[in-house]
């Protein structure tokens, strides 16, 4: 879910309509669409950079996502506190997770809401530095957050003390500075089980820093 901030920044069965409220391990697939800022839709021009699908895995103390060409994208190691975002010509840039990315993090609660996935999701909006964003989560579907309590980069500790730790399954982005608006949403919710080795650093890859 933090490429946006780089860039700027397996299965078992599927979730029911109906879960309980125990922490989540497993994959998200997003679909991503763009516009511009009077609505017009440029995601044929924005996904060559930005993807059209983010197929997220996840667990209490890790993360890493794919695009749609199966390539890997991010990856989060909790024991080190790194993050590491991947380009296209096989290497990684590594950041600690500890950098901010923002000065400005403001959380208004929304009277909004919207059933994704058979989940009763809530909004918020975020405003950082750059960015203004609506998260659409469910408390159903979370994860520890205390885990992430050092993961600065992206503020995605702030997210997640704001949400007890709730993964957002729609989320709206809006940048006037690059002039585009970036939804994602969940087309799939898949519970697995996702050991440390899922996680570890992939092999083909060089590291720029």
């Amino acid at each position: 879910m933090k490429k946006i901030i780089l860039l700027l920044l397996l299965g078992i069965g599927t979730i029911s309509a109906t879960p309980d409220a125990a922490t989540f391990t497993g994959k998200i697939q997003y679909r991503y669409s763009f516009t511009d800022l009077q609505g017009n839709d440029i995601t044929d021009r924005a996904a060559p950079l930005l993807g059209r699908e983010q197929h997220y895995f996840v667990s209490d103390s890790n993360y890493k996502s794919y695009d749609e060409t199966n390539t890997i994208t991010q990856l989060y190691n909790s024991r080190s506190n790194t993050y590491f975002g991947f380009w296209k010509d096989k290497t990684a840039s590594r950041i600690d997770a500890l950098t901010r990315t923002s000065q400005q993090y403001k959380v208004t609660r929304l009277n909004k809401k919207e059933k994704i996935l058979g989940y009763d999701c809530v909004a918020i909006q975020v405003e950082t530095d750059n960015t203004s964003t609506i998260y659409y989560y469910s408390p159903l579907l979370r994860i520890d957050y205390k885990a992430y309590a050092k993961h600065n980069f992206g503020e995605w500790n702030n997210y997640l003390e704001t949400t007890r730790g709730a993964l957002s399954l729609k989320y709206i982005i809006t940048n006037p500075q690059k002039g585009y608006v970036w939804t994602v949403l969940a087309e799939k919710i898949t519970a697995m089980k996702l050991n440390a080795r899922a996680f570890e650093f992939p092999q083909g890859y060089e590291l720029r820093n």
